[in-house]
């Protein structure tokens, strides 16, 4: 399926209203910052909890921003009201967070999204609602790659959280006819990332570059997409009409072991002679060995390609990193 142009793209876009949740996030910063350079009159919700104003410095001038929480009723109804998308993304995104802080992953993942489906129908808007899910619902796999057929056994607080989520979206489109849309995000990467695998090691090696500790054995693997490919996705979901009702997995289909990342990351950084790697052998709890996604349904469905190699996209995050932390070559 042949992309649209980006003047075709703009036609689309310009001046719709749509609303970005958890916008000052990493996966939302960029979403808002694409859909502004579409044209479209952009929202974004945060509670900076996790996001952060900075990731919007560049764009501030063109959104409005509502610094609120998706769990006080009014935010929502001031946040949704004639909106004609809303990309919501608005969640603890954090596994080892969900063990610690049961209430608030329950009541940011769960109670949150139902006050957005609820006063999207409250509202009687004719909105399309793109929820960020996760493959985190899948649990352990039962077999890889994982299609959107797979058994739903999250082994995390937070998979359930993001798996009740999804299951409200789905539900209102079935019981009231809402626009809804899933999409069962694997492990995203790029610039602007402020946790998980990649993010972190650079963060050690930033302090310690003569020895770099990787939690587990190195044997866990991983479907990494690029930033820009994930947001392509959310694009081309609220732009599908056959998207609606439906679960879709974005991912690569590409499995990267843990090991394999270590060694790549260090090669790119001209240290793999100069930095020794040690496995912990243990991860943290509720932490998945396979992750791969099976994206049939996202090419059918979305035309979703994925475009950026892993090793393209490593190096971007590594030159966005080496800014951010002056790390020396």
């Amino acid at each position: 399926m042949a992309e649209k142009s980006p003047s075709i793209l703009k036609d689309n876009w310009r001046d719709k209203p749509v609303l970005v949740t958890g916008g000052a996030g990493f996966i939302g910063s960029w979403l808002t910052e694409t859909l502004v350079n579409l044209g479209a009159t952009v929202t974004v919700v945060d509670n900076l909890s996790a996001g952060k104003r900075n990731n919007l410095d560049h764009i501030l001038k063109h959104i409005n921003f509502i610094k609120g929480d998706l769990r006080d009723v009014s935010v929502v109804r001031r946040a949704v009201k004639g909106k004609e998308y809303v990309f919501h993304l608005a969640a603890n995104a954090s596994v080892p967070n969900s063990i610690k802080n049961l209430d608030y992953d329950f009541e940011t993942n769960v109670t949150g999204t139902y006050n957005i489906l609820k006063t999207v129908h409250l509202l009687g808007n004719n909105t399309k609602v793109i929820y960020a899910s996760s493959a985190a619902v899948y649990g352990e796999p039962q077999y890889t790659p994982i299609d959107e057929s797979h058994p739903l056994n999250p082994v995390s607080p937070y998979g359930a959280s993001k798996l009740c989520g999804e299951n409200y979206c789905l539900t209102f489109s079935r019981v009231y006819d809402l626009k809804t849309v899933a999409l069962r995000l694997f492990n995203v990467y790029g610039p602007r990332q402020p946790r998980y695998v990649i993010y972190d090691l650079l963060k050690k090696l930033s302090k310690n570059n003569d020895a770099l500790e990787v939690l587990g054995t190195g044997e866990e693997k991983r479907d990494f997409v690029y930033i820009t490919d994930a947001v392509n996705a959310f694009r081309l979901a609220a732009e599908k009409d056959d998207a609606v009702g439906k679960a879709i997995n974005i991912g690569t289909n590409t499995l990267i072991p843990i090991k394999q990342l270590a060694s790549l990351l260090l090669k790119q950084l001209g240290w793999e002679d100069r930095t020794s790697i040690k496995f912990t052998g243990f991860s943290w709890k509720g932490d998945v060995k396979t992750f791969q996604a099976d994206i049939t349904l996202a090419k059918k469905i979305l035309g979703f390609n994925p475009t950026i190699s892993f090793g393209e996209g490593l190096k971007l995050e590594i030159e966005w990193f080496k800014k951010l932390c002056r790390m020396d070559d």
